[in-house]
């Protein structure tokens, strides 16, 4: 199974955690040989609503003259944040948002699902519960629309973080979600000569009396090695028993300090159904200062 990536896709906004995203992206694009795209989402402004298409002219509207400064910005920003800088330049794309109510999760979104293996890397700030409620959150309603792969990368992580994976963390529990995220991690952790850390969590109480594995976990962990294919810098094996998935994820990323990035993949929960019932891998993304990969 091949979880082949030809496109990094990256939004940019001029802020701190859009530069992290930038720097992480530009090195899966460097690892996995793909393009580099630099996205920027332009809101349409109050004034233009009342406007025929033909009126909105920078040259002629003084605030879209100012959100195209904007982008222009944001792009330069992004472009510096790549250091060194790549072989083939990035790629450049300015959207606009046709709605007084922006919606730059569903513009990101529909944008990348027009373009074949794509992988997209978005930046995030660590928000309590009530700050995401209130402010919302462009990454997480982006991880929950998407259909591909979504790196998430925190503002506050680290610039060698965002440059450099020498431990590629891998849950895994027999899914075909599991499967997929295990091809991607493999081609990664094979192009940058890391090595890879199969995690199985299970409830304490299913634990094995004698701490060796039963025929489940065998099973699930040989399914991910085939997954995975060959991967020269070594595979591990660990079983969490605990009933706290998300915390035992990110408490193994924390106890490494070899710039981890944790994949995994998704169950592909409605988002209503997810607010509700909760999920491990939007708990991860909360939760973990290293980046974070979730496969659909």
């Amino acid at each position: 199974m091949s979880e082949r990536v030809s496109l990094v896709m990256v939004p940019v906004d001029g802020s701190p955690s859009a530069a992290a995203a930038t720097r992480h992206a530009a090195m899966l694009a460097r690892l996995l040989d793909a393009r580099l795209q630099l996205l920027h989402v332009m809101p349409l402004n109050p004034p233009e609503l009342s406007d025929v298409p033909a009126n909105r002219q920078a040259d002629s509207d003084h605030d879209r003259a100012l959100c195209q400064h904007t982008a222009s910005e944001a792009l330069r920003l992004a472009r510096e944040a790549i250091q060194p800088p790549m072989a083939t330049p990035p790629e450049e794309v300015t959207l606009e948002d046709a709605t007084f109510v922006r919606h730059p999760a569903r513009i990101i979104v529909a944008h990348a699902q027009r373009q074949p293996d794509c992988l997209l890397v978005i930046g995030a700030r660590h928000l309590s519960d009530m700050g995401k409620f209130v402010e919302g959150s462009v990454s997480n309603e982006v991880v929950h629309r998407a259909s591909f792969p979504v790196t998430v990368v925190h503002a506050e992580s680290a610039e060698e973080d965002a440059q450099r994976i020498d431990r590629v963390l891998l849950p895994v529990d027999g899914s075909r979600h599991s499967d997929k995220a295990a091809a991607l991690a493999g081609d990664l952790a094979r192009s940058a000569e890391a090595s890879v850390a199969l995690l199985f969590c299970r409830p304490a109480s299913e634990a094995a009396d004698d701490g060796n594995m039963d025929d489940e976990t065998r099973h699930i962990f040989h399914r991910a090695r085939q997954a995975l294919g060959e991967i020269p810098a070594g595979v591990t094996e660990r079983v969490l028993c605990t009933t706290h998935y998300a915390d035992a994820i990110t408490a193994e990323a924390r106890r490494h300090a070899d710039h981890p990035m944790i994949i995994m993949g998704s169950r592909g929960l409605g988002t209503w159904r997810e607010a509700l019932l909760g999920s491990v891998s939007h708990r991860v993304i909360d939760r973990a200062s290293c980046p974070v990969t979730v496969v659909v």
